[in-house]
């Protein structure tokens, strides 16, 4: 398959690897968000030692790397059958021969937690070694990981040996929306944003679905028959990253019905407050769910925590807690199909509303940086109070400025009622300079078009077409 996207986090890599010293890189991000394959298309042309590590013993981590340098024509494969210790074999990276074409040799470590795992000395021995040989060498070393706790507490924190050696640090997201949307480059644009909705930016997820074929049988025989990947796939996760998942499914289900407050959650899961709490810390962590505040609170607010909701930010958890586990005794007798037609088709749209409300921030972030909108956004989120809520809204640095936008993921067309709305929810904000945005699946009305296209009247409509041009 054509690697898709990855642009900026290419061009990044390519930046360090053509600095002039010595290079310590640190990649990481979830599960599936295609580090591996980044990394993979990133070392195309160049002399790479790739060491994928395993969940293994350090004996045998240890046996694996040595086939790699001796492969790769380092000494060590003149008098050894193996290196006896990490230290000796990475001091060896210095003694491998140089590029052929005059270039940096450059060194992956894909998930280097198990090999921390399985010697825990080994920061402390590469903080050495880097201090004293390989910062001068002509190497460029990556270490990859998809534990982002272990990355940030452990090699990153300022407790770690490895602490402010890292020459960049690169954290992989989710692809954007009109990225994700080309791995189904025929599909009509509301089906385009229907994936996106269900399975988010996650690379993995998005090769299940043959772009050949419909939604409708995609979901069907990707996500929702027991033999398909994706269907265990949130188990899978769960599993491997999480102990005690019936209480984290619990915690998730909830808040995939709705819960947004600690207090809901916990009534939802049947959980006290407390644990809840720390459940939702670490799913913050795996970044399956994120923390959200209204755009417009203070730093303060946002320490103290009072106004903020806790929100499923990856679309897949949410679609497989919505319609995955709740459904499991029909599905595992085999009626995908039906599963399908009462429960997912009659309210995919509704379903697919919050994240064409994600999609709609995404856009307003790209529009900005471009210079496309009447104002240069500091912050872009959504805004609420104890009456009302805001879809999108940006504001701009001095906090005096602001787009408001209301987004509907309905086949009907927005009309003016709908802007009448939004400038009454505007006005409770309390700043003065507004424009607006209305973001539709179905597009406007007649007398919603004229309105907005009049002179001076500070408002834009943008078409769900519009949201995939130029992406």
């Amino acid at each position: 398959m054509t690697f898709i996207g990855r642009d900026d986090d290419l061009r990044q890599l390519e930046d360090c690897y053509r600095a002039k010293k010595a290079q310590l890189v640190f990649v990481y991000g979830r599960r599936r968000v295609g580090k591996t394959e980044t990394l993979t298309q990133f070392s195309k042309g160049k002399e790479t030692l790739f060491f994928a590590a395993q969940n293994a013993t350090k004996e045998e981590q240890l046996a694996a790397f040595s086939r790699l340098m001796f492969e790769a024509g380092a000494p060590g494969k003149d008098y050894l059958q193996q290196y006896p210790s990490w230290e000796s074999a990475l001091t060896e990276l210095t003694r491998l021969p140089e590029p052929s074409d005059g270039g940096r040799r450059l060194i992956i470590f894909d998930e280097f937690p198990y090999l921390a795992k399985s010697d825990p000395s080994l920061p402390s021995m590469l903080q050495n070694l880097w201090d004293h040989t390989l910062r001068r060498a002509n190497l460029m070393i990556v270490i990859c990981g998809s534990s982002m706790s272990f990355i940030e507490k452990e090699l990153l924190s300022e407790k770690s040996p490895l602490y402010g050696r890292a020459t960049g640090i690169l954290k992989m997201n989710p692809l954007p929306y009109w990225d994700a949307v080309k791995f189904f480059p025929d599909y009509r644009a509301e089906d385009k944003a229907l994936a996106y909705a269900i399975l988010g930016g996650i690379p993995r997820y998005l090769e299940e679905f043959d772009p050949d074929d419909s939604l409708a049988s995609n979901i069907t025989r990707h996500v929702l028959r027991r033999i398909a990947p994706l269907y265990s796939e949130v188990e899978f996760l769960m599993h491997e990253e999480l102990r005690e998942t019936a209480k984290y499914n619990s915690v998730i289900r909830a808040i995939a019905l709705g819960g947004t407050s600690l207090n809901e959650i916990a009534t939802h899961a049947m959980i006290p407050n407390a644990t809840v709490a720390a459940y939702l810390t670490n799913l913050v962590e795996l970044g399956i769910v994120e923390r959200e505040f209204p755009v417009t609170a203070k730093p303060k607010e946002r320490v103290k925590g009072a106004r903020g909701l806790y929100q499923l930010s990856d679309n897949f958890f949410r679609f497989w807690y919505s319609f995955v586990f709740p459904y499991r005794s029909e599905l595992e007798r085999g009626d995908a199909h039906g599963v399908y037609t009462r429960h997912v088709a009659p309210v995919l749209h509704d379903f697919a509303g919050k994240p064409f409300e994600g999609m709609c921030r995404e856009w307003l972030w790209r529009e900005s940086v471009a210079g496309q909108l009447p104002l240069y956004a500091k912050q872009i989120g959504r805004w609420w109070d104890r009456t009302s809520e805001i879809d999108v809204m940006a504001v701009d640095d001095s906090g005096n400025r602001v787009i408001a936008g209301e987004c509907k993921f309905r086949t009907s067309p927005m009309d003016l009622s709908m802007l009448d709305v939004l400038r009454d929810r505007a006005a409770r904000v309390g700043i003065e300079q507004r424009s607006y945005m209305l973001f539709s699946l179905g597009g406007f009305t007649r007398s919603l078009s004229d309105v907005a296209n009049a002179d001076g009247s500070g408002i834009r409509l943008v078409s769900i077409d519009e949201l995939f041009d130029a992406g």
